[in-house]
């Protein structure tokens, strides 16, 4: 099982960058906990007789199990139901990957023969309660700025920008629609955006539904392209010091890749070059004779 779950890992992660995507573009933070926490996942088996080191394995194995959890949550339980019908193309099951892990994990603190293995567990199941706490705080700041616009001027940006704190969580929400995506069917998500932050995705499933408060277009998903250059001129205003448009794409899939064809001119050089690539490939796809 041990060498099974890297070819897993790397299957998943081939899978969803180039095949049938799953989840976008970690931000930076999450990207970092995600490849230590599946990291000492991993090495679990062959390290977990070094003392000292068991421990922390231990520790970030917990993390892990935090991480399968959000990513069954965000793809949805009845989502990954639904692709068990879909078990013939296998790849979809890829998806099953973060829960296949997440049972492992308890499975092996529950066989541990290490003294507190338990509560060292726990805590690395709790580590990132803190920071979610920390953008709870951030969110609610950004909830209360709002909230003292009159109703019909809460999707205004003129009204929008004199209030809204510059803080960490107000970018986030602000970057809806082009740059953090917050759902998994893309057609209620806006031009492709490529990043995910799950701070803030936990943010908004604890309230039922409420929104995005800085989503000037409430009804967005029916028309992604132009809410998009809506939201992104809102964002601008915010934070004009920060690049509008993130510097990836969701996979390499030409779906993934159309995210570079809207507003070109935003795009960075070396994504830009990208671009120009991928419509070469297309091209020769498309006229394999050059006539």
């Amino acid at each position: 099982m041990p060498y099974l779950n890297f070819i897993l890992a790397g299957a998943a992660y081939w899978a969803n960058e180039y095949w049938f995507q799953g989840f976008c573009q970690p931000v930076e933070w999450a990207a970092w906990v995600l490849a230590v926490s599946t990291g000492a996942f991993l090495l679990w088996p062959f390290a977990k007789r070094v003392p000292g080191l068991n421990y922390l394995l231990l520790f970030l194995m917990g993390v892990h199990f935090t991480v399968c959890v959000y990513c069954a949550l965000f793809i949805n339980p009845l989502q990954l139901l639904s692709i068990l019908l879909m078990a013939f193309l296998v790849f979809p099951l890829l998806l099953w990957v973060p829960v296949v892990f997440a049972v492992q994990a308890l499975n092996r603190v529950h066989r541990s023969a290490l003294p507190g293995a338990r509560v060292v567990f726990g805590l690395g199941v709790l580590a990132l309660l803190p920071v979610q706490l920390w953008a709870e705080l951030r969110y609610r700041e950004v909830e209360t700025a709002v909230a003292r616009l009159p109703w019909q001027q809460r999707h205004q940006v003129a009204s929008l920008v004199g209030v809204v704190p510059r803080n960490y969580m107000a970018e986030r929400l602000a970057g809806a629609l082009f740059k953090y995506h917050n759902s998994p069917e893309f057609v209620f998500d806006g031009w492709r955006p490529p990043l995910h932050d799950p701070l803030v995705n936990i943010c908004l499933w604890s309230r039922s539904g409420g929104g995005n408060p800085l989503l000037i277009d409430s009804a967005a998903w029916r028309t992604p392209q132009t809410s998009a250059d809506t939201q992104a001129a809102f964002y601008h205003q915010l934070f004009p010091d920060l690049p509008i448009k993130a510097d990836c794409t969701c996979n390499h899939t030409h779906d993934g890749e159309s995210y570079l064809e809207w507003q070109p001119w935003l795009n960075s050089r070396a994504a830009d070059a990208r671009l120009r690539l991928k419509r070469q490939e297309l091209l020769k796809q498309n006229n394999p004779l050059g006539l």
